[in-house]
């Protein structure tokens, strides 16, 4: 389901690209109800964050004035996530995560930054505040010592980086279809964390 749909946004053709994004999302739901987790809470939250994702894609999918739902959404969806690794956190791997995430901000958060504010305070404020959630669940992800979570952070804080890029500073490499691309694998990586 997420080959069809990258291939649908490297295609052009969004009727597909609207029906396969958020099949991703709820052949996901389904994947996590089958796993055998040891952490039922973290699981429950998991889930929890697929439906807020799920609902992101769903009104990302409206005109542009909806951007601010889906941002919510993916909000909800992010604090869910940190809520689950809670629990699975370590002192040494979340201080080298934040150590590599603080890295990462420093080169691109000015210029997304400049580039939002031109659009308003409200917004830049929006996703200022969103951008600290998405790198408190790259942290956290990267503080559980468990690879598949730390790439499944990583990858979720690299596809809101070129979502974000592309909308307010310019194209990004790969454009959309790489927006995609790590975007599901990103969620692929936090459903199996719960089989770990």
């Amino acid at each position: 389901m997420a080959g069809l749909d990258w291939w649908s946004v490297a295609s052009d053709r969004p009727v597909l690209e609207n029906l396969a994004k958020p099949m991703v999302i709820v052949v996901l739901v389904g994947v996590a109800l089958a796993i055998d987790a040891s952490d039922d809470t973290a699981r429950g939250l998991v889930i929890a964050a697929l439906g807020a994702s799920l609902v992101g894609d769903v009104v990302l999918m409206a005109p542009d004035g909806l951007f601010g739902g889906g941002l919510a959404a993916f909000l909800v969806a992010h604090l869910l996530y940190i809520t689950a690794f809670a629990d699975h956190v370590r002192i040494e791997p979340a201080l080298v995560g934040a150590i590599v995430v603080v890295g990462l901000l420093v080169v691109v958060l000015p210029r997304l930054l400049a580039a939002v504010r031109a659009q308003g305070l409200l917004l830049t404020v929006a996703v200022g505040g969103y951008v600290v959630v998405v790198a408190t669940t790259a942290v956290s992800a990267v503080g559980t010592g468990l690879a598949v979570a730390a790439v499944g952070g990583g990858l979720l804080l690299a596809s809101d980086a070129l979502l974000g890029w592309g909308r307010f500073v310019g194209p990004t490499p790969g454009g959309r279809p790489l927006v995609h691309v790590t975007y599901h694998l990103g969620q692929i990586a936090m459903v199996l964390w719960l089989a770990v």
